[in-house]
């Protein structure tokens, strides 16, 4: 019978490798815990070893492992630096409960640490000099030493690795040998000297190490040591790319979170002794490196990756959520057992407190932000010969609205800052058949309203015709523009907001139109419900509405349609959620921010990543946080990127496609590419990331471990 080994970190770029190495030497059980991951002849299983009921101690007791590998460890050295907590509950808490795990029972425990233990100024460095690390990462991974020295007959092995990964992740060798094939200019450290071992290299001396049952610390790396620069020059020699390409810096120039040691070449007699043989040279090692390549391992690696949909054991974090508590289920009840489940007092309510919030004069409440757009639209007066000019960054709603009414959407491009229409772009556009503006307040943020206003008072003037300005609000509830709450009209018409579930606060479906005009109220609540009136002042018939001929008595049964309207009502059940949602906007904003400013602390200073622009007259309460990624210089493309964190139960989106795009325009309308560079340019970079009040921080820290490393 196979001797079992247990592997924990087994969809990491080490754990990995030593999964394939080991596979028909032992019976291999290998845990993942945030990167599910399936691979061929080796059992997988989920398991958080930072917590003692997070499936760890279960999955030991029924394996009864021989030996275990412990390579789970957070590695991204700023990403440790900045999380210190949650570098502190993986690294040291999670080793600890390793070892915690296997008390009382006969095995071999192997960790895996890191060079980083050594501050690396002298180099050549021995197992007995002092211990002492240059940054957070190094310091958690000494503590890990300790919890797992605690262990008898433990091996802890200091090393520093290179290999071929099995997810979508390149380690550094690859990253260096996608950038070199692609033709782009790479920078190495000149001054970093390493001895880096290649995986499968390490995998050989570790088995020999575990058959002679040493013990205690060794370091592990290449026989011989090199700088980073000349690492780089040496692999791409060995693949046959451009070394020119490569171009020596100093570590010195480069403005990491984290302290980097300089010098860490390991000394490794130690080991060379206790196994009577030497580990490879780093060229040897490259060697091995390339002609693992050439038998085409990082095909086969990938292909072992089996493809599957997240399970319940890895919930997912979706890009956007409703948050709902016990007020919010009582709200919707008290509702449900009342006589009114509908067009009763609850909708009149939640309109008043919305306008209140936002200091509008008048709310119209209807069953969705699209509906509210519509009436907007109708409302206005669009019609067939009319032209809207909207954003090309937006849903489609915020266009197809003008399509409803028998007008023209009309395109203005985005300002590369902000993503919002540019009002620049907009007064270019308008004409005389311009009916109505639409500027839409992308992920938060206020487009420039004043700007946009004084454009169209002008046109105005200019025309003597009425240019009608609808603010697509539906991403800005609770959102700032020069102090003023967005949706107060102050700058407009009509603003219109929705309540999807994604949204700031939910109603299910729903949505409003507020204006600070009272006769487009009154229109907008007409359309709303069929054109339908039932206020004797409106009434238009004479021989139906009255029970006496004087006119002064309406018959109590009569109402009249005095439009073409729409069933765009939205219910009291609706209205009940929305208001209960709207007490808490305050500290769902308050946590949105948090999360914002976590994120921008994270991406801010990350190479190929652009965090959003935060204009100074807005106050954004983000209902979106959109990255700027260089997915080519990245190595990954978008598509890659979002299935990789997909499967690591992190959900992103695109927001959006150039509406224009939409095959319906394409057709209809005859836009097509070029329309918009600005949005066009945006459009191939953009990935939206998880964002909403329910996720901990621990949920935030994982998403920047995954778009970090």
């Amino acid at each position: 019978m196979m001797k079992r080994m247990l592997i924990t970190g087994i969809s990491g770029l080490l754990g990995n490798n030593l999964g394939l190495y080991f596979q028909n030497k032992f019976d291999v059980l290998g845990l993942y815990h945030s990167n599910r991951i399936e691979l061929e002849n080796i059992r997988t299983s989920h398991a958080d070893i930072s917590s003692p009921n997070g499936g760890l101690s279960g999955a030991v007791e029924q394996f009864r492992p021989d030996v275990v590998i412990h390579c789970a460890s957070l590695t991204n050295i700023d990403f440790c630096e900045s999380n210190r907590d949650l570098t502190s509950r993986i690294n040291i808490e999670g080793t600890k409960c390793v070892v915690e795990s296997l008390k009382d029972m006969d095995c071999k425990l192997v960790y895996i640490s890191t060079d980083t233990v050594y501050d690396g100024i002298k180099g050549n460095f021995l197992e007995s000099d002092k211990v002492n690390p240059p940054n957070f990462y190094g310091v958690s991974k000494y503590e890990g030493e300790l919890e797992t020295l605690k262990k008898e007959n433990a091996l802890v092995i200091r090393t520093n690795i290179f290999g071929w990964n099995v997810v979508n992740k390149y380690s550094i060798a690859e990253w260096i040998i996608a950038e070199l094939m692609s033709g782009r200019e790479i920078k190495g450290f000149r001054d970093v000297i390493f001895s880096s071992i290649y995986n499968f290299d390490l995998a050989k001396v570790l088995e020999l190490a575990i058959q002679k049952d040493i013990s205690g610390v060794y370091n592990l790396g290449s026989s011989t040591s090199i700088s980073k620069f000349d690492f780089a020059l040496e692999l791409a020699g060995r693949f046959g790319l451009d070394r020119n390409l490569v171009k020596p810096v100093s570590v010195d120039d480069f403005p990491f979170t984290a302290r980097r040691a300089k010098n860490l070449s390991l000394n490794i007699e130690k080991i060379s002794a206790a196994l009577g043989c030497r580990p490879p040279t780093i060229h040897e090692s490259i060697d091995d490196f390339y002609n693992d390549h050439v038998a085409g391992l990082p095909q086969k690696l990938k292909r072992r990756r089996s493809s599957y949909p997240v399970s319940a054991d890895l919930p997912l974090l979706t890009y956007g959520r409703q948050v709902l508590d016990d007020d919010d289920i009582n709200a919707v009840t008290a509702v449900l057992k009342s006589i009114n489940l509908t067009q009763g007092p609850h909708i009149a309510e939640f309109e008043r407190d919305i306008c209140d919030y936002v200091s509008a004069g008048h709310g119209i409440a209807c069953n969705s932000g699209t509906s509210a757009l519509h009436l907007a639209c109708i409302a206005a007066g669009v019609g067939p010969g009319d032209e809207v000019i909207t954003s090309p960054n937006t849903f489609v709603a915020s266009a197809n609205c003008a399509l409803y009414c028998g007008a023209r959407p009309v395109f203005a491009d985005i300002d590369p800052r902000t993503y919002n229409i540019s009002p620049a772009e907009i007064e270019a556009k308008i004409t005389r058949h311009t009916r109505a503006v639409i500027p839409v307040h992308f992920a938060g943020q206020s487009c420039d309203m004043e700007a946009i206003r004084n454009i169209v008072a002008r046109k105005e003037r200019d025309s003597g015709k009425k240019i009608f300005i609808i603010e697509d609000a539906c991403h800005a509830l609770g959102s700032l523009y020069k102090s003023r709450k967005v949706g107060s009209c102050e700058f407009s018409d009509m603003a219109v907001m929705s309540f999807h579930p994604v949204k700031h606060i939910t109603t299910g479906e729903g949505g409003m139109v507020l204006t600070n005009d009272g006769s487009l109220a009154k229109k907008l609540r007409k359309l709303r419900s069929h054109g339908i009136t039932s206020d004797p002042e409106e009434f238009i018939g004479t021989d139906m509405a009255w029970q006496d001929p004087e006119r002064t008595l309406p018959n109590p049964w009569y109402y009249e349609q005095i439009l073409l309207g729409y069933n765009y009502r939205i219910t009291d059940i609706q209205c009940a959620l929305g208001r209960s949602q709207l007490k808490k906007i305050k500290t769902f904003s308050k946590r949105r921010r948090q999360i914002v400013d976590s994120y921008n602390e994270a991406f801010r200073d990350r190479k190929n990543i652009q965090v959003p622009f935060e204009d100074g007259n807005c106050e954004s309460n983000f209902h979106l946080y959109v990255l700027l990624m260089d997915f080519e210089k990245i190595g990954l493309s978008r598509a890659e990127l979002m299935i990789d964190l997909k499967n690591k139960g992190i959900q992103t989106q695109v927001h959006y496609i150039p509406v224009y795009l939409q095959p319906y325009y394409r057709e209809h309308l005859g836009t097509g590419r070029g329309d918009c560079p600005q949005a066009e340019a945006y459009y191939k970079k953009c990935l939206s990331i998880p964002l909403h009040p329910a996720m901990t921080d621990q949920d935030v820290n994982r998403v920047i471990y995954e778009l970090t490393q």
